[in-house]
């Protein structure tokens, strides 16, 4: 009985031992995915920000497509001067979805003080599967979480799924909107059904501001000009494609 006690002992020792091993090796590689990312990054924001055609040529001066035109109904919000010309037809032929990096869009258990407006996680991901870096985020209005996702003019966030990210249709502010800021402008294509359309990425210039414009109509708000330099690095550099929003 002693001698089955002890084999039995030995053979859980060796397994815990071997999981041990594998998950220590995980580990590993996953730091050495990261700090490999940290180098590439150093050398990526020295490069200059190219995208091919001229932005210009896509778009009148400060014009971008946004979801922004309200239903019938919504009042307008106070100051604000989005366009509601859509200009997405006149994009040039957009490259397929990658599978190598992508990024991820979740939701937190975080608000941004003052306005309460929901803080997201936009994640960096390689094709392991490893987060290599986030951004803080906002989506929609603090006030209009819960509202249709795909119904246009909502101001709720924007729905759950698969986008395109369309490389092409990237432009640097500064912009006739003022609640656009002066990053860069990244535009998002759903590959679903939705009501929603003309959504993208921008500086959210009234985060953590009590003006009535903290949040979006529905793009994906980022804290700083510099966090739009960021995500348009990580685009770039990885010639990333995708974006998956989670929740």
């Amino acid at each position: 009985m002693n001698l089955k006690m002890f084999a039995l002992t030995g053979t859980i020792g060796g397994i815990v031992l071997a999981l041990s091993v594998h998950h220590g090796r995980q580990f590993f590689q996953s730091r050495e995915q990261i700090s490999d990312y940290h180098q590439e990054m150093m050398l990526a924001v020295q490069q200059p920000l190219e995208f091919g055609e001229d932005p210009a040529k896509l778009y009148p001066d400060g014009g971008l497509p946004l979801d922004a035109t309200p239903e019938p109904g919504y009042p307008d919000e106070p100051g604000s001067m989005r366009p509601s010309i859509q200009f997405k037809d006149h994009l040039p032929p957009l490259p397929p979805v990658s599978n190598s990096h992508f990024l991820i869009l979740k939701k937190t258990s975080q608000t941004v003080p003052k306005t309460k407006d929901p803080i997201w996680k936009l994640e960096l991901l390689n094709k392991e599967g490893t987060v290599l870096d986030s951004l803080q985020a906002v989506t929609g209005r603090a006030s209009r979480q819960t509202a249709d996702r795909h119904v246009a003019g909502t101001k709720a966030p924007l729905p759950v799924g698969t986008y395109r990210i369309d490389r092409a249709g990237i432009e640097r502010g500064p912009f006739g909107d003022p609640e656009l800021g002066s990053g860069f402008w990244i535009p998002i294509t759903p590959l679903f059904a939705t009501g929603r359309s003309d959504l993208g990425f921008h500086v959210d210039p009234s985060w953590g501001k009590l003006n009535g414009e903290s949040g979006t109509s529905g793009c994906i708000g980022l804290v700083s000009v510099d966090a739009t330099v960021k995500l348009t690095t990580w685009i770039k550099h990885f010639n990333i494609t995708k974006l998956i929003v989670q929740s």
